[in-house]
This record gives C-alpha cells, structure tokens and sequence, in this order.
C-alpha cells in the first residue's frame, strides 16, 4: 500500500514538473511573441544576422520547442494523469487536443516564414499582421491548455487520495 502510495506521489510530482518547466517555456514564447510584436518593420539593408532576425529566429526556436513539448510529452502525460486518477478517460480532453490543431498550423506556417534570416529579410513588412494572428492563435491555445491542466488538478493528488482512506 506504501510503496504504490509512494509510486502514484512519485508520478505525480514527475507531471508536476513537467507542466511547470513547459509554462516556464510558454512564459519565455510570450516576452519573445512581445519583443517581436515591438520591432521596427521597415526592411533596411542590414545584414541577416542582425539582432532583429536573431529575435525573431529564437521566437521560432521557443515556439517550435514548446509546441513538440506540449504534443510529445505535456499533452499525453496530462490525458493519462487524468484516466489513472480520475473517474476514467476524459473525452473532452482528448476532444481539446484535437482543437489545437488550428493554432499548430498557424505556428507551424509562422515558422516556415521566419525560420531563417533570408525569410526575415523577404517578410519583414508582413510581420506585425502575422504576429497578430499568431498570437491571437495562441491565446486560444493557451486557455484551451489550461483547461486541460485544470482537468488533473480537480482530482485529488494521489497523498491527498491516500489520507482518505
């Protein structure tokens, strides 16, 4: 009885973690998504590997590390934490999975647009229109990620669980 206590705390803790290092990264994603909405938009002659590139370059880093963490680690663990503690498997969160993927498809568009200081340069006029709109599909990521947070923590940790019995 201890040691399964110990390994569902164990467990739990593990996801615990896990959601608070990929908010820290969603924290990093939106002063990043700041930084480049206040960038001076007219093209110049600089050189690609000015800072103006190199921050819109690490805003694609962040938000290509944190859509695969969300996707290939946050989002399975949540859904399985959520089935082994909860009442059974949430169909609604799997359901909120599948709407993400319009946000994905924006980010993923915004990356292959800005992924290099060559693209930088090309459609540096377009980026506060796609700045806007990846940040409008990111706000209704983020609120439908933390509904999916939300959905582990309304059951009771495993601890809690143990001391009711």
């Amino acid at each position: 009885m201890a040691s399964s206590t110990s390994t569902a705390l164990a467990q739990w803790q593990h996801i615990e973690a896990l959601v608070q290092a990929w908010l820290e990264e969603r924290r990093q994603l939106i002063v990043l998504l700041c930084q480049v909405q206040g960038i001076d938009h007219t093209p110049s002659r600089e050189e690609p590997d000015t800072p103006v590139h190199q921050r819109i370059q690490d805003l694609c880093q962040v938000l290509m590390d944190y859509l695969s963490a969300g996707y290939f680690e946050v989002y399975n663990a949540l859904v399985r934490a959520t089935r082994h503690y909860g009442s059974g498997p949430p169909q609604w969160a799997e359901q909120l999975i599948q709407r993400l993927d319009a946000s994905t498809e924006e980010a993923l568009a915004f990356n292959e647009d800005y992924d290099s200081p060559t693209h930088c340069m090309t459609r540096l006029t377009e980026l506060p229109e796609r700045v806007a709109r990846l940040m409008v599909a990111l706000e209704e990521r983020f609120a439908l990620e933390d509904q999916l947070i939300v959905s582990l923590y309304q059951e009771p940790s495993p601890a809690a669980r143990a001391e009711q019995r």
